[in-house]
């Protein structure tokens, strides 16, 4: 049994969401805290396998401070934030999600008998997920070249190099952070390579994302030569503050795609929450954005592997993919597509510093990964790729 901590200043919502826990199988909403205070007095005494946290609450500790105050204390449990869609919970969320919450879902204003199964659904799903992976994202420390060992895509299909180091953990030769590092620290690659000859990088994510992406694009360069496009599970409404944190932080120029504007070199378009984004081609080599409202696909709006698809369609030869933390599998369908028309080079973010070892697994299992990497590589790895 799963115990959850929900966290809620609305005794009325408290009581919605035990509701809905403990009518999942295998959780039980096992306490309560009203505010703040109460939840890391909670969290200090008492061993949880996931907390859900509203991002307001009342008094001096917000949702944001407790999240902090965890991560200083290293009380390691993984967090589903609760948010509204109002702007100043936007950005609150967008902030929680940098700072370590796994996911977050959209609590209706008012949670009305038809706003419920969706909601109902979006909870049991982003719990499901930060319990299975338990939801922590471990960040490798970045090693010089000199000091990893070599292997290959084979080695770990085979589980060379994972099998000796978990082997040497258990003997107690080592222990679980240092065996979590030797393997986050071994590169992985096919050896294939296309240098110098993309003209887009393409990335997609999903639970943890943000974190990630946090991580990874101010390590990009000011000037790439190409355009990036990136993918990011969200509701509509939060990417717009995800790209403006972002680019505040970065080198390079990041915003959310607009319908119709041509995409520029050394930019990075973040997908719209809640909308598709397609990539076509105005004329020969001017690409665009396409940005849209169709029904989902694979229950997924903005989908990964709509994206991917649409690049069959554009005169490109050569793309540079990448395929960070997330749950489920989009993505894999269109790089696999892809890599059967054209010169397809692909990222895949490693377990171990993934929250959710999802869809770069899926990826990796579907042989489309050519380089494997934790997410302090990643930015390195599209930077040598592109020759710059």
């Amino acid at each position: 049994m799963y115990n959850i901590l929900v966290v809620d200043d609305s005794a009325l919502m408290r009581k919605v969401m035990c509701d809905i826990i403990n009518g999942i199988q295998g959780f039980s909403a096992t306490d309560i805290s009203a505010d703040g205070n109460m939840a890391l007095r909670s969290l200090r005494t008492k061993k949880y396998d996931a907390a859900t946290i509203n991002m307001y609450l009342p008094g001096t500790i917000s949702g944001i401070d407790v999240l902090q105050t965890m991560k200083d204390e290293d009380i390691m449990i993984p967090v589903v934030a609760i948010s509204s869609a109002v702007k100043e919970d936007r950005e609150s969320t967008v902030l929680a999600l940098e700072a370590g919450a796994v996911d977050m879902v959209v609590r209706p204003f008012r949670l009305s008998p038809a706003e419920r199964p969706a909601f109902s659904a979006a909870l049991a799903e982003k719990l499901q997920a930060a319990v299975s992976g338990r939801g922590l994202q471990k960040t490798s420390r970045p090693t010089t070249s000199a000091s990893r060992p070599k292997r290959t895509l084979e080695d770990i299909a085979a589980g060379s190099v994972v099998g000796s180091v978990s082997a040497r953990a258990r003997k107690g030769k080592m222990d679980t952070q240092a065996a979590s590092e030797a393997i986050a620290s071994t590169p992985v690659t096919s050896g294939r390579s296309f240098r110098g000859k993309y003209g887009l990088v393409a990335i997609a994510c999903s639970t943890g994302g943000p974190q990630a992406l946090h991580t990874m694009v101010p390590m990009l360069p000011s000037h790439l030569g190409v355009p990036v496009v990136i993918v990011q599970h969200m509701p509509r409404g939060f990417t717009g503050s995800l790209a403006e944190r972002l680019h505040a932080d970065s080198k390079i120029n990041v915003k959310e795609a607009e319908d119709g504007e041509v995409l520029k070199p050394d930019w990075v378009y973040i997908a719209p929450g809640g909308r598709h984004l397609q990539i076509i081609e105005r004329t020969k080599g001017v690409l665009c954005a396409r940005v849209y409202d169709d029904p989902p696909v694979n229950n997924l709006r903005p989908c990964a592997d709509v994206m991917y698809e649409s690049l069959l369609h554009i005169s490109l030869d050569t793309i540079l993919c990448a395929v960070l933390t997330g749950m489920g599998a989009d993505g894999t369908q269109g790089i696999s597509d892809l890599r059967k028309a054209k010169n397809i080079y692909t990222i895949t973010q490693d377990e171990a510093s993934c929250v959710v070892y999802g869809m770069p697994k899926a990826a990796a299992n579907a042989g489309l990964s050519d380089e494997v990497v934790p997410i302090t590589m990643v930015a390195n790895s599209i930077k040598k790729e592109l020759g710059v």
